[in-house]
């Protein structure tokens, strides 16, 4: 029993999760300070006549908002409402988080961006389904029904969220991978050919394959320790 009620609330933590998570975890390196990258972030927020060449990111009203944090910087956006008029627009549905992290002395800064909904904007998601739920659970039909029509009334609604904020996440991913290209690339040095450290891939290397087992234990805590 209590194994069972195990794997149902890791199943739900995992719904959850993949609900509230939007994009893969990308990661981004250039050669800059992180006050330079954070004054570059806002200046390219702004669109510009001089920054012709960032021009698609402000497609249909696009705008962005950088909030610089301690080690790092926190992006949202919204763009026009296509119906509505002008000054309309929509909803923050996704947070980017940026953190910085770097050898000192290197000049080298990685910028790991993470996305997640906003809270406000589940939480949104679920106000209509709860009040439709309200009326439908007092209808004369079976329970089956009612418990299937709840099931979707909340699976569109969060559904359509989750899409909504997926596709704003990954404008903001794309905004600051092209905005970071206007920073100076790192140079990453080539590894050699045949050296004793290098694991070579190889169907009959006992080196490879035990090396392949370890790198797959320690991504699976990895994405774990994320998930939480």
């Amino acid at each position: 029993m209590a194994a069972r009620l195990q794997r149902f609330f890791k199943t739900i933590l995992l719904a959850i999760t993949g609900v509230w998570r939007l994009h893969p975890p990308a990661l981004v390196a250039v050669q800059a300070a992180p006050a330079v990258i954070v004054q570059t972030l806002r200046t390219a927020a702004r669109p510009s006549t001089e920054r012709l060449h960032l021009r698609d990111l402000f497609r249909d009203g696009l705008r962005y908002y950088i909030e610089p944090l301690q080690n790092g910087f926190r992006i949202t956006s919204n763009a026009r409402e296509a119906y509505g008029g002008r000054r309309r627009r929509t909803r923050v549905a996704a947070i980017l988080d940026g953190t910085f992290s770097g050898e000192e002395g290197s000049g080298v800064t990685f910028i790991r961006l993470k996305t997640r909904m906003s809270l406000t904007y589940f939480l949104g998601g679920l106000l209509i389904p709860t009040f439709i739920s309200s009326i439908i659970i007092y209808m004369p039909w079976g329970r089956g029904a009612i418990l299937i029509l709840i099931a979707l009334l909340f699976g569109l609604s969060l559904g359509a969220r989750r899409l909504n904020a997926a596709l704003q996440a990954a404008e903001m991913v794309y905004f600051v991978q092209k905005v970071m290209e206007d920073l100076p690339q790192p140079e990453i040095a080539a590894l050699e050919a045949a050296r004793p450290e290098i694991v070579m891939a190889g169907e009959n290397n006992p080196v490879h394959a035990d090396f392949s087992a370890q790198w797959q234990k320690f991504y699976r805590r990895q994405t774990e320790d994320d998930s939480a």
